[in-house]
């Protein structure tokens, strides 16, 4: 068996990026104009827990940004800078392109709703309880195994698809 792995970036639509852009400027100045702001004595606690506050939303929502997917010889990884989440390709029971439609009247769990991405644990009628890492609505990828339910995002994301049906074929 060859040991070829094949990555696909995860790219940012025009959403993701606005939102992304507006709310990190937003955050940056909100810290410095507390940061230099006279706060009275009493409330000192306020101005340090807001500015902890705000550098976490930063550095958590650029911690768990998705990277890009790699499909290895068993497995796919989706690359972040908290760490990688691996699928085995045999667990795989379905994987297939999906619309943004599917992922509409989703209830955020816990995660980001498009601050570096649609990152977390989503709801919705349609998918049930799924776990998403998307930079791009419009390249929804679903991946369901015998447990969980995962939708990603990824530049050419049919070409992707094929090769993990690609590979899976040459594993079994």
């Amino acid at each position: 068996m060859k040991n070829d792995k094949i990555s696909f970036p995860c790219t940012w639509s025009m959403g993701v990026t606005v939102i992304t852009a507006i709310t990190v400027i937003i955050l940056v100045a909100s810290t410095y104009f507390i940061w230099t702001d006279d706060f009275p004595s009493s409330m000192l606690w306020l101005k340090y827990t807001l500015i902890v506050v705000f550098i976490a939303t930063i550095i958590g929502g650029l911690g768990y940004m998705p990277i890009r997917l790699t499909i290895g010889n068993d497995k796919i990884i989706l690359h972040r800078l908290f760490g990688a989440i691996n699928i085995p390709i045999k667990n795989i029971i379905e994987i297939k392109a999906i619309p943004n439609s599917e992922t509409a009247f989703s209830i955020r769990i816990f995660g980001s709703g498009g601050l570096f991405g649609y990152l977390g644990k989503f709801k919705n009628p349609k998918l049930g309880s799924y776990t998403m890492y998307a930079t791009n609505l419009n390249e929804l990828v679903l991946i369901r195994t015998n447990s969980k339910k995962y939708v990603f995002s990824c530049k050419n994301r049919d070409e992707f698809i094929e090769s993990v049906k690609l590979k899976n074929n040459e594993n079994q």
